[in-house]
């Protein structure tokens, strides 16, 4: 079973270099490609991975795009779905350029999926941090905390009780999704009620191996964000929930009242809390 990692970066070529890079180069476990998507053609970018190519015997795969139009939808998304279309894999993961893998990634996966042949969709846990930057230093460096908890459900993470992200996600490369690029804040959230709508909740499992270190800072998607994106973009969900099956009734009234706890909260702060010096 071959595992396709997908990284897409904007511009940030020594973010790749520094932290997704050596975390591919030191897996264990080889039977992978790593896809990279150059969005908007990044010339440094472009000769960190021509020289990697070079000398590793990594499977790279290197794809560049034009930066779409900010009316047109998240870049990173294009960028994921360019990915999933050039991937090879049985099973398709993603990577973040300013985050990073264990080196037992690769084994640990390909080993759970082997192991449990009703697996279709998967996530790790992550050891997660939060930073503040301001002017391109860390003024203030998160503490250290493991996310999702041991044995997290499904339920908790549609419930949005646990911290659902798109690294160390795994699901299977037939039937995939395609990234919905309406959506920024919440396209990892959106892109799992998606899976959850093709292979259901008996196709989930979680992996209890922590897997991905993922640095969160508050220039980042959600850093940057505020409490009425959250609303607007939850929003959407709720309006177009006939498009996800995998929302019962009380799934629905949860994210209402998500809603209205943003939208409260964006009266009084546009910035969220975690983030606030």
């Amino acid at each position: 079973m071959k595992l396709s990692i997908i990284t897409a970066t904007y511009n940030r070529p020594m973010q790749i270099a520094s932290t997704a890079l050596p975390s591919i180069q030191s897996q264990t476990d080889h039977n992978f490609e790593w896809i990279v998507i150059n969005d908007g053609a990044n010339p440094d970018t472009r000769d960190i991975i021509t020289s990697i190519r070079a000398i590793t015997n990594c499977a790279i795969s290197y794809i560049e795009m034009e930066h779409p139009k900010a009316s047109s939808g998240f870049g990173l998304c294009y960028a994921r779905n360019l990915g999933l279309d050039a991937s090879g894999g049985d099973i398709v993961s993603y990577l973040d350029d300013d985050n990073s893998i264990t080196p037992e990634f690769v084994a640990s996966i390909r080993q759970d999926f082997k192991q449990h042949p009703h697996l279709r969709y998967s996530m790790a846990r992550q050891q997660r941090r939060r930073d503040v930057i301001r002017n391109g230093s860390v003024i203030r460096q998160g503490k250290q905390f493991v996310s999702p908890s041991t044995c997290c459900s499904l339920q908790q993470l549609l419930w949005q009780q646990e911290i659902f992200d798109s690294n160390g996600f795994v699901h299977y490369r037939s039937d995939a999704p395609r990234w919905n690029p309406q959506f920024k804040v919440f396209a990892d959230y959106e892109y799992l009620l998606q899976c959850g709508c093709i292979w259901g909740e008996d196709g989930f499992g979680f992996n209890n191996n922590i897997l991905v270190n993922y640095i969160q800072s508050s220039i980042g998607i959600i850093g940057s964000s505020n409490y009425e994106q959250w609303a607007n973009e939850l929003s959407l969900i709720v309006t177009n929930q006939a498009n996800y099956s995998i929302l019962q009734e009380n799934f629905v009234e949860r994210l209402e009242q998500l809603v209205a706890i943003y939208k409260h909260k964006a009266k009084i702060s546009l910035i969220p809390k975690v983030f606030a010096v």
